[in-house]
């Protein structure tokens, strides 16, 4: 009867211990899978950001070069004044 005992007992905490060892297993799966999502997340944000910003300086650039071609042509129009203002009407 000892002998049962003892071996019920050892069966019982081999049970024990692999539910212990599964529960571990599947938190520490669990966590390594929401930090992989979390990376991912975090990924698609910081693409989504460079994605705006490169659209914005893709804009300032259009207006840099709209407002150059403004700039040439009241330097040129200047030009043309000055020296109509020198040889006279």
């Amino acid at each position: 009867m000892a002998v049962e005992s003892d071996q019920g007992f050892w069966t019982v905490v081999i049970a024990i211990c692999g539910a212990i060892v599964g529960a571990i297993g599947t938190t520490l799966g669990q966590l390594f899978r929401s930090r992989a999502s979390m990376a991912a997340l975090v990924d698609a944000r910081i693409r989504m950001l460079i994605d705006g910003y490169e659209r914005r300086i893709a804009d300032l650039q259009d207006e840099i070069r709209r407002l150059e071609g403004k700039v040439d042509a009241l330097t040129s129009a200047l030009e043309e004044e000055r020296t109509r203002s020198v040889l006279g009407p």
